[in-house]
């Protein structure tokens, strides 16, 4: 990986917007399954990893996707 982004390699705008869409959705989820009973446990994992990547996917540079 050199650094330079390509055309290809840009991610879009509405792109990120909708990243940050999942990561609120994901947060409010996993807030409700602080409760017990509310989310099973495998779903409730399932959600830290997805909302890990999404983190991820967001702390890249504006013009790179992953």
């Amino acid at each position: 990986m050199t650094g330079n982004a390509t055309p290809s390699d840009e991610l879009d705008p509405y792109d990120r917007i909708y990243l940050e869409k999942l990561q609120l959705a994901t947060n409010v989820i996993l807030r409700l399954g602080e409760d017990p009973g509310v989310l099973p446990d495998t779903l409730q994992i399932e959600l830290f990893l997805f909302r890990d990547r999404v983190e991820h996917a967001l702390l890249l540079k504006p013009g790179v996707a992953a």
